[in-house]
């Protein structure tokens, strides 16, 4: 669908909001109210409410997470220097963190865990997300000479690695999760 400033705003104000209080605690009221957007609006662009708003809140956040990764692993031909950058990047959006809201930062975890076992739409559309992530990471180690079997698990490997200091960073309100990470990367390639 062409972009549209309202449409877009939905999408904005529904991914802060999940973000921040996960899929279950937010509810279309609530995004209408802080979008300032009419109801006939947001059935317009999402006809299937809600669980049609998640599916698209978690795409569009991917699309912007595959960029980023994607230009963080061209940095560089070392697998491991480009994801040290990547992990860069990461430790800055934590510095001064007061509030989740502060984050740029896709709620591909906390949509996962809320709709695992809830709903299956949504979980294979969370299950993309990951596996476009684990490609990337993929092709990178696969390019730097790894085998196939090992790039393939060190790809997962990485990719859960990084969700879990996501999640520790967010629990502590703190970027040193990242940075322990980031100092063992190499460690994986060893």
């Amino acid at each position: 669908m062409k972009n549209n400033p309202t449409r877009d705003h939905l999408l904005d104000v529904a991914t802060k909001l999940f973000h921040s209080q996960g899929y279950h605690a937010t509810g279309l009221n609530q995004i209408l109210k802080e979008s300032g957007t009419p109801k006939g609006s947001l059935y317009h662009y999402f006809p299937n409410g809600k669980d049609q708003l998640v599916k698209e809140v978690v795409q569009s956040s991917s699309n912007r997470l595959v960029k980023d990764i994607q230009a963080h692993l061209d940095s560089d031909l070392d697998p491991v220097i480009a994801i040290q950058h990547y992990l860069d990047k990461m430790s800055q959006r934590f510095e001064n963190l007061e509030t989740p809201d502060k984050l740029d930062m896709p709620p591909f975890s906390l949509i996962s865990l809320e709709s695992a076992f809830a709903n299956e739409e949504i979980r294979q559309v969370c299950q993309e997300n990951y596996n476009q992530v684990e490609q990337l990471y993929y092709k990178k180690i696969v390019a730097s000479g790894v085998a196939q079997p090992e790039a393939h698990a060190l790809a997962v490997s990485i990719c859960a690695a990084i969700e879990g200091v996501l999640m520790l960073s967010i629990t502590k309100k703190s970027n040193e999760p990242i940075h322990m990470l980031r100092k063992t990367i190499p460690g994986f390639f060893a």
